[in-house]
């Protein structure tokens, strides 16, 4: 049995024993979702994905890091599709919840800027690109040390744009 067809089963059985804003929902749907995105099944697994998100913005309050990491996982669905408009759009979102909350994780905003800047670039629009890949680069410093690999690749991407400007 594939590990779609156990979170379908467990999608049926809270549907029976929880209410519908449940935050376990939430996480099956994103499951069931990101499931089908990599049978590649984009926009069936997109619509769970924003079940997810919708049943999120229910049960939690707005600047719950939940909320901004499926909007993160929306974007970077839509990004792999070559839909950086979209992405950048969901990756926004995902910034100004972050930006939101009380206890601020300076890694998840360090990703965030990240996935901005990539998305940016694919839409040349690299003067923006660079300014979300220094965000980055600044966040995750305060978070990781400088030999982290995902400090030296958020460095290396902010060094690789600053150059082709």
């Amino acid at each position: 049995m594939t590990a779609l067809l156990y979170y379908e089963k467990t999608l049926a059985i809270y549907q029976k024993s929880l209410p519908s804003n449940h935050p376990w929902l939430a996480t099956i749907y994103k499951n069931i979702g990101l499931a089908q995105i990599s049978t590649g099944k984009h926009s069936i697994g997109l619509d769970n994905l924003r079940t997810a998100m919708e049943i999120r913005k229910l049960a939690l309050p707005s600047n719950h890091p939940s909320i901004a990491s499926i909007c993160s996982t929306i974007g970077g669905v839509y990004r792999k599709m070559g839909d950086d408009g979209t992405a950048l759009t969901f990756y926004e979102q995902a910034l100004d919840i972050e930006k939101r909350v009380s206890q601020r994780n300076y890694y998840s905003l360090a990703i965030v800027y990240y996935d901005m800047s990539r998305a940016c670039h694919n839409l040349n629009q690299d003067d923006v690109a660079v300014k979300y890949a220094e965000l980055a680069v600044q966040s995750a410093n305060k978070s990781l040390p400088s030999d982290h690999e995902d400090f030296i690749k958020l460095r290396k991407n902010f060094e690789q744009l600053r150059t082709k400007l």
